[in-house]
């Protein structure tokens, strides 16, 4: 099922490249008994909804739930991935905002040194978000083509399409790769975590420190 147009904000990279896959494409619902909510002009509506398997399958109900549970678990780390490159873009975006405001200031004791320091950051924004995603692809052959190959959005994506598409259980090979990229994730997310709270802070600080309103947010 698509996600909306809200949640596809947080499911997906803005002008990001991808060889395989679609992370708007989210997990199918196991069959079962559901509710069907409407809500309009303040009215909420609800009726009742049985999904059925499909005839042409033999998956059992367990193994259905198995891919389902996958498939949230892979749609969940692409989600935390571009949580993390949005809240550097939004950083990047207001220091290169608040450096264009202070370029008028440059004579004020303090001031150019804050810039020298912003500019340090967001190029360490940068090599942080190209851990992330190809952020220079500009078509999907880029993305093969360049040093270093696909990032880790790009091979979540097909773990995404694998684990939507299956017709039964995952299997023991695309549990380990999920794991693997698991933890890739965890460090970049670590990395990620003490660059917003270490050097976002401390550049706060300094900000503060001769009197200039330099306070950047980690998202917004």
């Amino acid at each position: 099922m698509p996600w909306s147009s809200a949640d596809r904000r947080y499911r997906t990279i803005k002008v990001g490249k991808i060889d395989t896959g679609d992370p708007v494409i989210g997990p199918i619902a196991v069959p079962g008994p559901y509710t069907v909510r409407l809500t309009a002009d303040g009215k909420t509506e609800t009726t009742p909804l049985r999904i059925v398997s499909d005839p042409r399958g033999d998956a059992s109900q367990t193994d259905l739930e198995a891919q389902l549970a996958n498939a949230l678990r892979v749609r969940d780390d692409v989600s935390r991935l571009t949580s993390l490159v949005n809240n550097l873009r939004s950083v990047k975006e207001q220091l290169r905002a608040r450096a264009k405001a202070l370029e008028a200031r440059k004579s004020e004791p303090g001031v150019t040194d804050l810039l020298k320091t912003s500019d340090e950051i967001v190029r360490k924004a940068d090599a942080l978000e190209d851990k992330l995603h190809n952020p220079t692809a500009e078509v999907v052959y880029d993305i093969l083509a360049m040093r270093g190959g696909t990032r880790l959005y790009s091979r979540l994506s097909p773990l995404q399409l694998w684990a939507v598409e299956a017709t039964g259980a995952p299997t023991a090979g695309m549990t380990q790769v999920l794991t693997e990229q698991e933890q890739e994730l965890a460090s970049l997310e670590s990395q990620t975590k003490a660059f917003l709270t270490t050097d976002v802070a401390s550049l706060n600080q300094r900000a503060t420190e001769v009197n200039v309103p330099y306070v950047v947010l980690k998202d917004r």
